[in-house]
């Protein structure tokens, strides 16, 4: 008989989010630990590259991710001075077999957090130590 191996993540950002969405997709059974009292919409945009979003594919928030959105064509790198382009890398989603997409920070965090069950994510709870005993 095989027991499911429990896993407490502290942080309930992005990446504690993303780490707990692919968790469960693995089998463990998840809890969140995150010391806000409630989720908050700041930040500004972010850009995920064709890898990211295999990620998220796995994780299985890439469909909600394209409904908010914005797939452009290519990446510009450009002179933080001047302007001048000095780099454009093109992006299409044939060449790399998942998308490039600009959203603003609060949709992915919103839909990293729907790949999580709502009662596994503990609101208002701050790490103040860790013990160890037998094993755990």
């Amino acid at each position: 008989m095989s027991k499911t191996l429990s896993v407490a993540v502290v942080g309930a950002g992005m990446g504690g989010l993303a780490v707990a969405g692919t968790l469960r997709k693995a089998g463990f059974d998840v809890q969140v630990y995150e010391q806000a009292q409630r989720f908050f919409r700041i930040g500004a945009g972010i850009q995920m590259m064709p890898n990211s979003m295999k990620v998220l594919r796995r994780i299985g928030i890439e469909e909600r991710l394209r409904q908010v959105a914005f797939a452009p064509y290519s990446h510009l790198n450009r002179d933080g001075t001047t302007g001048e382009m000095t780099r454009e890398l093109a992006m299409p989603e044939s060449l790399y077999g998942a998308p490039y997409l600009c959203m603003h920070r609060a949709e992915l965090h919103d839909a990293l957090a729907s790949a999580v069950p709502a009662d596994t994510i503990h609101l208002g709870k701050k790490l103040t130590g860790l013990d160890q005993k037998a094993g755990r």
